[in-house]
């Protein structure tokens, strides 16, 4: 297991302008999961690029970026995600005038990144969403995973995904995701906000607070429960399409 606090990391410039922290990957241990978590100062730019070998999710945490995307162009805003299929062009510049802040997923964990055009260049688009693989957050309604918890399906085969899940949370005070494991895959939990305490093997009370990231391996127990006065909410992160194999257990 790995649990990587946000607060503990050196952040690394990965274009002028963007920081950020890796926070599952080879170096946390994981061998399925590569999850990062980037912070982009107004102008700055990730450049149209494509992925050859594994698909991409951004979600957006904070803020706002206009989106480039295969030709298209549009404004994900908090709580949008957005799915990059192998070898679609897309990047993102923050136009906002403030911080945004972006988590980006690839179910492995070296992905290839090939520029299609440089950081100065800005691809020919036209205004639109492609909303197969777009997630809007004022276009969702959750419904009730567990009792107190509210979950989003945010990207998934029903967005064009191929191995590739990820769900919101939200937990009411004192709610509970029971305890499971994953019998072939490893699962990603990262706080969003608030705090949360995690179940891990025979530890029945981890804290995470709002950026820290939890990974579990396969066949591992764990859960989640909110043991706050607070609403918390959780991006769950699997490399497999939904819905993810699992089995409950005490």
């Amino acid at each position: 297991m790995s649990i990587v606090r946000r607060s503990d990391q050196v952040l690394s410039d990965r274009y002028p302008g963007i920081k950020r922290h890796a926070m599952t990957g080879a170096s946390t241990g994981s061998t399925m999961l590569h999850v990062g978590d980037l912070t982009y100062a107004p102008g700055a730019v990730v450049p149209y690029h494509i992925h050859p070998h594994a698909e991409e999710t951004q979600f957006m945490v904070e803020g706002e970026l206009e989106c480039w995307f295969d030709g298209k162009r549009f404004t994900a805003r908090a709580g949008d995600a957005i799915l990059s299929p192998i070898g679609v062009p897309h990047g993102f510049i923050n136009r906002s005038g403030k911080p945004a802040r972006q988590i980006t997923v690839f179910p492995m964990i070296n992905p290839v990144t090939n520029e299609v055009l440089d950081q100065k260049t800005e691809p020919k688009l036209v205004d639109g969403v492609p909303e197969q693989f777009v997630a809007l957050r004022s276009q969702m309604k959750p419904y009730e995973f567990r009792p107190g918890i509210m979950r989003y399906d945010m990207i998934g085969d029903f967005r064009g995904a191929k191995s590739t899940y990820v769900g919101e949370l939200v937990f009411d005070p004192g709610a509970i995701a029971p305890n499971h494991f994953h019998p072939s895959h490893e699962e990603s939990m990262f706080c969003l906000r608030g705090s949360l305490n995690a179940v891990y093997g025979p530890q029945n009370d981890i804290p995470l607070h709002a950026g820290d990231m939890f990974m579990c391996e396969k066949a591992v127990r764990h859960g989640i429960f909110n043991g706050s006065r607070e609403k918390a909410s959780l991006l769950a992160i699997h490399p497999v399409l939904n819905p993810p194999p699992r089995v409950d257990v005490p």
